[in-house]
């Protein structure tokens, strides 16, 4: 992302990350001029060029390091630098336009599963605003600079990737189109030589052929510089980061993006890539100086990337899904999403409710085909699958045999099937709950939990207008289970609610239950008026997969409300989270030693071991001082969960500095707070 200056136009712009890797293939001499930065303004506090996406003005951190919100210099705009077309690219005087025709590709790749990739390249650009595309710069300055293409997927195929309110849906499902920005479905390392790295990229989302695919499109980063050995073991180019546009604006920090700090050695194109994307801040819609200015269109007029259409693979499965729902949709987490027949929008579904009532009152679920990725796909001819429901349910449609427990269906489209579920029996008889299993090829390839519910009058039955996990986890380590309280809010027509219960499933499979009790709201939190329910988790699953919580609360007179269900992941272990960090004074005098004061706090379920304060001289971040919270050497408070420490330091030279605090917990797991700005001036 070369900059230009501006020509007087004003406009705002913000983003989310994307990950941006180099590794050594062949070694430039250090020193080496890069004709890609000629002219471009150069930073003051490190030297190098400023990084800025093509089109949009330069976008600088707060001094605490944060973009809340972003500081916009309007005087420097990016231009092109690099662009990334679909297909291998001759040589040539000019750059050519994205694709008109944009490629086909089965989801999956010959290093995944069974099918194809995308070809594309890479072509470094002079960024001349008299040309659409810039000139092409075929020298050997970026030999053996190695590229990132990364792909991302427009899931609910409103033509555009990222969150905007100019789709037919407005801003209802914004939260659920993070997903397309914040997650890649496919990447991959060229290498450049003579301006130009090629290769191909597998991707991992597909759709159905019948419902005209999933449209993708092709991005584009580099670390553009010198490989010093003493940088990254010389494996990354110690230089600024060049874009393509973006649906976010990438976190740039080469320790924070990097997995393993390039320490397991040189990464090619032919070697798994380990890449960490980490927001920056949300991309903006209809902010009234931003607008919307990350959200990529997928037409192909976005002049720095292309597109390309994957279908899905083969037939592998079968499996429950419901339609996704933009309501409450969860920010930040990956949620399964798949793409079905008629452009449909799913999720996995692994429980449901059937009311026990006796005949009648069944509850409708939808099974699709998928391919061994989980895209749905379309089935080949004579696709058959095998329902087994156990004692207490029973398959009421489709019925062609007269066997309510086993049904064998025939799945013709990407579209599935409907399947009617009842209670067996009479009203109350059929126990807690049951499972539906789905067989196929001798194997059990899906399973539904069922829960059995009474039959309730909507006019009386509760209603459960809140339910929390306190504190808002992100995850649920499995190596260090820490107690979790859950809070639920009923409303209730008669005011009796007697009682809230909680079953814990696991990917579906049901783990236990327990019963919150009368309570109170904990403290900070701020409840909607209703009777107050609280519990702690006492759940300890063994595996990892999506912990599901479905809380369910009933009166005194047997009406029980529709079930509420919240999850989150169980993972083994994850790093600790740094969320911010103070310096005190922010600003000291160089040459001599002067007292600075860090505190950060540290959120970890394992315990923080090690947290260490990082300072950025110019030649990457290096220790600085150890930070403590045991209520000495600085620290404020002893056991508040915020680190600090006071110690003398020295910059030898004026200019800002960037500072962070990395923190390491039991398990070996490192994470790193934003950088902060520290500014030293002459005395």
């Amino acid at each position: 992302m070369r900059a230009r200056r501006a020509t007087g136009r004003r406009s705002w712009t913000a983003a989310l990350a994307a990950a941006l890797l180099g590794v050594a293939f062949s070694t430039p001499v250090a020193g080496t001029s890069f004709p890609i930065f000629a002219g471009d303004p150069i930073d003051p506090g490190t030297g190098r060029p400023y990084t800025i996406l093509p089109g949009l003005p330069l976008l600088l951190p707060q001094p605490t390091g944060q973009f809340s919100p972003p500081i916009v210099d309007a005087s420097k705009h990016g231009d092109i630098d690099l662009v990334v077309r679909a297909g291998h690219v001759m040589g040539g005087p000019s750059i050519p336009p994205p694709v008109a025709t944009p490629p086909t590709a089965v989801a999956g790749g010959v290093q995944l599963v069974a099918g194809s990739e995308i070809p594309f390249t890479v072509i470094a650009s002079d960024g001349d605003p008299a040309t659409p595309y810039g000139h092409p710069l075929p020298g050997p300055e970026m030999d053996g600079i190695p590229v990132l293409v990364g792909a991302f997927a427009d899931l609910d195929g409103d033509g555009v990737i990222g969150p905007t309110n100019a789709d037919p849906t407005g801003d209802v499902d914004n939260a659920r189109e993070l997903q397309e920005s914040n997650f890649l479905v496919g990447r991959q390392i060229a290498i450049f030589q003579n301006g130009v790295a090629s290769g191909t990229i597998a991707v991992a989302k597909g759709a159905p052929a019948s419902a005209g695919g999933l449209r993708v499109i092709l991005t584009a980063a580099a670390y553009v510089g010198p490989f010093d050995p003493t940088y990254f073991l010389g494996l990354v180019p110690d230089g600024p980061a060049l874009t393509t546009a973006l649906p976010v604006f990438p976190g740039l920090d080469p320790y924070r993006i990097i997995e393993g700090r390039a320490r397991g050695g040189a990464i090619l194109p032919t070697v798994r890539l380990g890449v960490d994307l980490e927001p920056a801040f949300d991309p903006p819609v209809n902010d009234p100086v931003l607008g919307t200015p990350f959200a990529l269109p997928t037409d192909g007029s976005s002049p720095t990337i292309d597109r390309a259409t994957v279908y899905s693979g083969a037939l592998s499965r079968f499996r429950f899904v419901r339609p996704s729902s933009a309501a409450d949709f969860p920010v930040g987490t990956a949620v399964p999403l798949y793409r079905g027949a008629g452009g449909v929008l799913f999720e996995p579904l692994t429980m449901v409710d059937v009311p026990d009532d006796g005949p009648g009152g069944t509850r409708l679920v939808r099974l699709v085909p998928m391919d061994l990725l989980d895209n749905v796909t379309d089935p080949p001819p004579g696709a058959m699958v095998t329902l087994v429901a156990r004692p207490g349910l029973v398959i009421a449609s489709p019925d062609l045999d007269g066997d309510p427990s086993r049904e064998t269906i025939a799945v013709t489209q990407a579209a599935g099937v409907d399947v009617a579920l009842d209670d067996a029996g009479g009203t109350g008889d059929s126990g807690v709950g049951s499972t539906l299993s789905v067989l196929m090829n001798g194997g059990i390839a899906d399973t539904l939990a069922i829960h059995f519910v009474p039959g309730t009058s909507s006019s009386s039955q509760p209603a459960i207008r809140l339910a929390e996990i306190v504190g808002r986890p992100t995850t649920f380590v499995l190596r260090c289970p820490t107690p979790r309280k859950v809070v639920a809010v009923v409303a209730d027509p008669g005011g009796d609610v007697t009682r809230v219960s909680v079953a814990v499933s696991l990917d579906g499979a049901p783990l236990n239950t327990f019963e919150l009790q009368p309570g109170v709201a904990p403290p900070g939190m701020v409840l909607p008026p209703g009777q107050v329910f609280t519990g702690v988790v006492t759940a300890a699953p063994r595996t990892e997969g999506l912990l599901a919580f479905s809380l369910v609360a009933e009166d005194a007179a047997g009406y029980r409300s529709d079930p509420v269900v919240r999850s989150l992941p169980a993972v083994l272990g994850t790093p600790p989270v740094v969320p911010s960090l103070s310096l005190t004074p922010t600003t000291v005098g160089a040459g001599a030693p002067e007292p600075l004061t860090v505190a950060a706090p540290v959120i970890d379920d394992c315990g923080a071991t090690r947290v260490m304060a990082e300072v950025d001289r110019g030649r990457g971040f290096h220790r600085l001082m150890r930070l403590w919270d045991n209520g000495s050497r600085g620290d404020a408070v002893a056991g508040d969960g915020v680190f600090g420490a006071q110690a003398p330091v020295r910059l030898r030279a004026p200019g800002t500095y960037r500072l962070r605090v990395v923190a390491r917990n039991a398990l070996g797991r490192t994470g790193a707070s934003e950088p902060v700005t520290l500014q030293a001036i002459a005395r």
